[in-house]
């Protein structure tokens, strides 16, 4: 049995006594603060600040450098407007060398590599544990996503606004206008939402915010004020989404087979605040692939959600949680709902799918999973999980709670509790599963720049492995350490260095060592731009004793289209000796076509005494014909003929109708035979 007993009602008191000792709700706390102007006026989104209101908006400015704490030198300006129906932004970053602005992205949705940008994040909830985020480059490439509690910062979210940008003469201007119904707000007047903007300079290597703290410059508990925002008449927009599509699939695999689907995908508002979505065989077609790699690991590797359904909400099951709710379980599914949302002081998520879940062995059936968490104090929450799924095999259930509770702005407490009860059967209707586990995690951490110190504890029953979680490992109960020391410069002989320890220690139910692991990782980036990085890996994990030591340089480590990376390691897995070389390359053959390079190659020494060598080698790139038309190619090749290569052909035709062609090529190492297939996807969204 788990060696963890937590004791709910201790820690639900001390989350309610913990709601009083912090004063950031109060409107007139110490932050930045900027007036938002109500306007009747329209705008019109082309990067010139033409329109009569801006000269009339007040300007947030003074933005600061997180390397030296003081005001940057080029600074920014912004402006703040809105409608009944818009939220209106006015962007200048300044900069004395427009020649040098870095700018090379102009895909949406990707998250900026290397070029100049500007974010806005708001908290319209005022909640200080989640915000949207909205950025431009100087192209005026729009990348939008959201952060729910915990830090699980996501680009999956996405919304329809509008955005433009221009260069003159000594900066360079955006303009945004959002839709009010893409948010979760309130309708009502005298609002005060939390703001914050962050500038990205690449040719100086500064990141500047407006709103700034030293510990945790990202977080909405550290946000400024977006104030005079009277909404009580604001347009209630239903943000209705339809979206129909046909697709055809055809392999190529000794003989020729084609697959036409067709589904459709629904969602809308309720209210201001909460959306649901609905689903027909959705288009589950990944037209971004996962990155390939090798790697030395010895558990199944979580990959990240990519896939449009499960997009609003997914932050709310981050970090952590991915242990009960892994979406990727989902294969395969006939039909889907959905509703998320927020009221004043909480989150939800409430999402029932039917179809195939595949988890090891494949089952069919209906799953409902349901995560809430309700704010408590200025910036801790409490959280509860359930999920139920029932299949023609069997059922999985799954009851949790989970909390992260601050006793100050450097010291919190958190827990992680559940318990499972599985029972599940076989293709030949053989019971293989019967029986109740239980997981258990506490940690107490202290954070404030430049220090990072946690301690905790973790238990994980040998059978804790529910069909919808991810659990790298069960059965082991044992303590955590971790300790990480980073310092930032703008006036030594460094940029920035950093040290990292971390150790583990599990016993099984038998109190038999299964996990002893302990690292060390340190880096330095000079005032030249030359980084540098070491490592070592001590691990324990039985039966093996594994240890890895790395050794890894970057030159330009500021600028990611000039960066070169080279590195050696060497150690030992699974009684496996190597030796491993890594290079990496970014670089811009022409404007329109970025282009990234790995390669890894290893040198290994077999238990029995045989040698091989084993690399892995990686080109991606984009290539854009315009700005709505572009083609994506990812050409992966490993020594045990091992290949991957993918093309990708999106083109926008029209506003919101998208026609994406795929050719994949895959051979893997069981089947020595080429599978080869062609996708075409036609979609539109009438709004």
């Amino acid at each position: 049995m788990p060696r963890i007993r937590l004791c709910g009602f201790s820690i639900v008191a001390l989350l309610v006594l913990a709601g009083t000792a912090f004063a950031h709700e109060d409107p007139n706390a110490p932050v930045p603060a900027l007036k938002a102007l109500k306007v009747d006026s329209t705008l019109v989104v082309d990067g010139v600040l033409d329109e009569p209101f801006w000269a009339e908006a007040d300007v947030a400015t003074g933005f600061i450098d997180v390397r030296s704490g003081a005001p940057a030198a080029q600074q920014t300006k912004v402006r703040v407007a809105y409608t009944r129906s818009h939220l209106y932004l006015a962007v200048e970053c300044v900069d004395d060398r427009m020649e040098r602005i870095h700018a090379a992205e102009r895909r949406e949705d990707r998250q900026f590599q290397g070029d100049d940008w500007i974010e806005i994040h708001l908290d319209p909830m005022h909640g200080h544990n989640s915000k949207y985020a909205f950025f431009s480059n100087p192209l005026g490439t729009r990348v939008d996503a959201y952060e729910g509690p915990g830090g699980s910062f996501s680009t999956s979210w996405s919304a329809d606004w509008e955005l433009a940008a221009r260069m003159q003469g000594d900066c360079w201007v955006c303009e945004m206008s959002i839709p009010l119904g893409v948010l979760n707000y309130l309708r009502a007047d005298g609002q005060t939402w939390g703001l914050n903007f962050t500038r990205r300079l690449v040719r100086t290597d500064v990141t500047s915010f407006w709103s700034y703290n030293a510990t945790d410059y990202f977080k909405p508990q550290y946000f400024g004020h977006l104030t005079g925002l009277d909404l009580a008449d604001s347009v209630f927009s239903r943000n209705l989404e339809v979206t129909p599509y046909v697709a055809a699939h055809t392999d190529f695999n000794g003989e020729t087979k084609t697959q036409f689907e067709t589904g459709a995908d629904v969602s809308f508002r309720l209210t201001p605040s909460i959306i649901t979505a609905w689903t027909v065989n959705p288009d589950f077609a990944q037209v971004e692939a996962d990155a390939d790699t090798i790697e030395l690991r010895d558990t199944e590797r979580f990959l990240p959600e990519k896939r449009l359904f499960f997009r609003e909400g997914e932050q709310l099951f981050r970090p952590g949680n991915e242990m009960l709710y892994y979406s990727r379980r989902f294969t395969d599914i006939e039909a889907g709902a959905r509703v998320t949302g927020e009221l004043k002081r909480s989150k939800f998520a409430l999402i029932d799918v039917h179809g195939d879940t595949v988890h090891g062995d494949r089952y069919f059936g209906n799953s409902t999973v349901f995560r809430g968490i309700r704010n408590v104090g200025e910036k801790s929450t409490l959280g509860l999980h359930a999920s139920n799924s029932q299949f023609a095999e069997g059922y999985s259930r799954i009851l949790g709670t989970d909390a992260t509770l601050y006793l100050t702005d450097d010291w919190k407490l958190g827990y992680n509790v559940a318990g499972a009860d599985d029972r599940l059967e076989d293709e030949n209707e053989q019971v293989v599963k019967d029986r109740a586990d239980f997981l258990g995690y506490g940690s107490v951490a202290y954070d404030k720049y430049p220090w990072e110190v946690g301690v905790g504890y973790r238990g994980i029953t040998e059978g804790f492995d529910p069909v919808l979680g991810f659990i790298p490992r069960r059965d082991i109960f044992g303590p955590t350490f971790f300790s990480t020391y980073h310092l930032r410069s703008s006036e030594e002989w460094y940029k920035s260095l950093f040290a990292h320890f971390n150790t583990q220690y599990y016993e099984d139910e038998d109190h038999d060592t299964s996990l002893r692991d302990y690292s060390t990782e340190a880096g330095l980036t000079l005032k030249n731009d030359l980084g540098f990085e070491a490592g070592y890996d001590h691990d324990y994990h039985r039966p093996f004793q594994n240890r890895r030591t790395n050794f890894d340089v970057l030159f330009n480590a500021s600028d990611y289209w000039r960066a070169l990376g080279v590195g050696w390691a060497f150690g030992v897995f699974e009684e496996t000796e190597y030796d491993e070389l890594t290079f990496s390359k970014h670089l811009k053959l022409v404007e329109r076509w970025p282009l990234r390079y790995d390669f890894v190659f290893r040198f290994e020494d077999q238990p029995d005494g045989s040698e091989d060598t084993i690399w892995l080698n990686r080109v991606v790139f984009d290539y854009f014909f315009s700005d709505t038309m572009w083609l994506k190619s990812s050409l992966q090749h490993r020594s045990t003929a091992v290949h991957n290569i993918s093309l990708i052909y999106g083109w926008e035709f029209r506003k919101d109708a998208h026609l994406y062609v795929v050719y994949n090529n895959v051979r893997e190492d069981e089947d020595p035979e080429e599978g080869q297939s062609i996708f075409l996807k036609l979609a539109y969204t009438f709004r």
